[in-house]
């Protein structure tokens, strides 16, 4: 990759619909207008949501996705990506369009795109059905509404991983977090399953990581314990 330089990576017409647990995102241009020859890093698209009235508050992650590498005077147009979109608490929200470019650390902003309308979300709303079935499976009593997590599954670190009786049962949530390198770095495990495992995450269940080819059930063990610890 060429010296680093965020400026110059942007994305224009965005748009967003939210449909249950999915938020359908919409751009009409994402571009590297960076001399022709500049790579840039891995390119990553968030839809982050922040709190109106509250200072220096941090953004809550909604929607995640990995879009890769773009040249130096390349674009893509009219983009749609289907994500799964995690509701924050009650309140006002303002939500934002993120790029994020990966430096060899860590990503950093590159451009945003703020909606004008605000998100709101009403108390008595803050609670959704997938919460609501896991508190039943648990076998706990919903005396009061519970809280909803705010950060996103796929950047909230991990420090262990539950399982069922296969092991693995949250281990895609170990992959989606995962940052790009230390996932392609995982000993055992060919370089181009991990590229795929990149490419195609986030995962919303360990069926769906064991669908990708060449990923079983033994060596889907061995990348969550590397990755979990």
């Amino acid at each position: 990759m060429n010296a680093f330089n965020q400026a110059h990576l942007t994305i224009q017409g965005c748009g967003y619909r939210i449909e249950n647990d999915r938020v359908i995102v919409t751009i009409q241009r994402i571009a590297n207008d960076r001399v022709e020859g500049n790579l840039s890093g891995t390119l990553q698209l968030q839809l982050c949501a922040f709190q109106q009235g509250v200072g220096n508050a941090e953004a809550i992650v909604l929607a995640s996705t990995m879009i890769g590498e773009m040249k130096g005077q390349h674009f893509l147009s009219d983009c749609h990506y289907d994500l799964l979109f995690r509701q924050p608490p009650a309140g006002n929200w303002q939500l934002v369009l993120q790029l994020n470019e990966w430096n060899g650390v860590d990503y950093t902003l590159c451009d945003s795109a703020y909606f004008d309308a605000p998100y709101q979300i009403e108390a008595s709303a803050g609670y959704s059905a997938s919460a609501m079935k896991i508190k039943e499976l648990e076998g706990e009593k919903a005396a009061s509404t519970p809280k909803i997590a705010t950060e996103n599954p796929i950047v909230k670190k991990s420090k262990e991983v539950k399982k069922n009786a296969t092991g693995y049962a949250d281990g895609y949530l170990a992959i989606n977090k995962s940052k790009v390198d230390k996932l392609l770095k995982v000993k055992g495990v060919p370089k181009k399953v991990l590229e795929k495992l990149v490419a195609e995450r986030p995962f919303r269940s360990e069926k769906a990581v064991l669908n990708v080819k060449g990923v079983g059930p033994v060596m889907l063990g061995k990348m969550v314990a590397e990755l979990s610890r």
